[in-house]
């Protein structure tokens, strides 16, 4: 089959297609594995694909889409789900090698893009238990990037990334425990949005950063991440701290514009955070776009963690959790698999079991009376813009974060306080690579967020900017 560019659309695109019957999700389905087919191999974005099960789905989809009545929200739509979220049917292995032929019920948030009529295309491709700033594991060969192969696709939901970027499906779920949607979205030029706290629920037989870790949409427009937290958002019995006061309508981010908005504008969290030149140049260009459209731009700094997150020298605050987490799926996992982790991974399984849960417990206190200090601030301002990441780094230069120091990062500290946040790309370096701004909104303004995002959309177009790699 040649080449029809459903590729290039979005998933509110083929929908309307679907509608005129321009085009069936079978076709798209066909082009779309062509292109993983054809693409995945140079950047590793998929680890298993769905093949089967997507094509009965979208033979289903396409049935339903000839018949009349209501149809539903994601009905033929491909999606993607990050690797460390349960797909029955498909091995989930969390990006680590003890897991490969580890396989589970579906996640709460996979049974909901079922019920919405998604065609789940496969699992994208993560570092090891989402643990590292670069898709490198023991699966497989490193996860890349469409604009340069030779730099990295992000981390952890890297592979997500990178397979929009490249037009490989128009929607994907991620997770985003310390910027894990956001710093991919923004090295691969594509949206994501990190919700409120429990938007979208954890409801999933793996669960390594309770209090921290975010399911969150990564596309290619505004418009589908909304789509994507209309079919996945609501409160789930079995996830106590899902049960939020309800958005009644994620797609009315388009309603009204952002005139009057107070928005806050940081450069460096008032604590000398290092920002690349040319992401300091974009959020200034963005500053003052939203000054041109209404809004009234403060230069104010943040709250900022001030103390390491270890428990005590070498320590990770949140390692217990990832070996409990490991530890209830494969007993005596460390004794039985430690030689089979990565080196990024192995210093923090093998501390895990001298993790105190009292210096744990002090840990999670300070995290709380962060996110009302973070909540205090944002009673002066509706939103806050700031940088991001830098562009991508060559593979070579990913590195670990130094947990004996404080996070010092403009994405992490909105994982720990709830706030809804979002990656927009805003334009390319000198060097061709993708460059996004952070808007960080209100806890549970996620429409807010999303109109903020839809504001910068309209004046710099990104949807079809895409690498060379993909047209090619």
């Amino acid at each position: 089959m040649s080449d029809a560019a459903f590729w290039r659309m979005s998933a509110t695109e083929l929908l309307a297609g679907y509608a005129r019957h321009d085009f069936s999700p079978v076709e798209v389905l066909r082009e779309l594995y062509e292109r993983v087919e054809r693409l995945n191999p140079k950047l590793s974005s998929f680890l298993a694909l769905n093949t089967g099960d997507a094509l009965a789905s979208a033979q289903a989809a396409e049935k339903a889409w000839r018949s009349p009545g209501e149809k539903p929200l994601l009905l033929g739509v491909p999606v993607s789900i990050k690797d460390s979220i349960e797909v029955d049917g498909m091995p989930t292995t969390y990006g680590s090698l003890p897991f490969k032929d580890n396989r589970q019920p579906d996640a709460e948030l996979v049974r909901r893009v079922r019920a919405a009529g998604g065609v789940i295309t496969g699992k994208t491709n993560l570092p090891e238990f989402a643990l590292y700033s670069a898709v490198d594991n023991k699966l497989g060969p490193p996860g890349r990037n469409p604009w340069d192969l030779e730099r990295t696709c992000g981390g952890s939901s890297g592979g997500a990334g990178s397979s929009l970027a490249a037009g490989l499906g128009p929607l994907a779920v991620g997770t985003d425990s310390g910027g894990s949607v956001r710093t991919p979205a923004a090295v691969n030029g594509v949206f994501a949005l990190k919700p409120t706290y429990q938007r979208i629920p954890a409801v999933q037989t793996w669960r390594a950063a309770p209090g921290r870790s975010h399911n969150g949409p990564m596309t290619r427009t505004v418009g589908d991440a909304a789509l994507l937290m209309q079919a996945l958002s609501g409160a789930d019995a079995r996830d106590a701290e899902s049960n939020l006061p309800p958005v009644e309508d994620y797609l009315a981010f388009a309603d009204g514009g952002v005139r009057g908005v107070r928005l806050a504008v940081s450069y460096d969290f008032g604590q000398g955070y290092r920002a690349n030149p040319e992401v300091l140049a974009f959020v200034r260009e963005a500053a003052a776009l939203f000054a041109e459209l209404g809004c009234e731009v403060v230069e104010a700094d943040p709250p900022t963690l001030e103390e390491s997150e270890e428990l005590e020298p070498g320590v990770w605050a949140y390692s217990g959790d990832h070996y409990a987490a490991a530890e209830s799926m494969i007993p005596n996992f460390i004794e039985k698999h430690l030689d089979d982790l990565m080196p990024y991974t192995r210093p923090i399984y093998e501390r895990a079991p001298e993790a105190k849960a009292w210096q744990y417990r002090r840990i999670l206190r300070r995290n709380r009376a962060f996110g009302q200090r973070m909540q205090e601030w944002f009673r002066g301002y509706d939103f806050l813009l700031s940088p991001l990441v830098g562009p991508a780094v060559p593979l070579k230069e990913a590195t670990p974060r130094d947990r004996a120091k404080p996070p010092r990062s403009f994405v992490v500290p909105f994982n720990h306080t709830y706030n809804p946040a979002a990656s927009v790309p805003f334009g390319l370096s000198a060097g061709g690579l993708p460059i996004s701004v952070q808007v960080v909104g209100r806890l549970a303004d996620d429409v807010g967020v999303l109109r903020m995002a839809a504001a910068i959309e309209r004046a710099r177009p990104w949807a079809q900017r895409w690498p060379a790699l993909a047209e090619a």
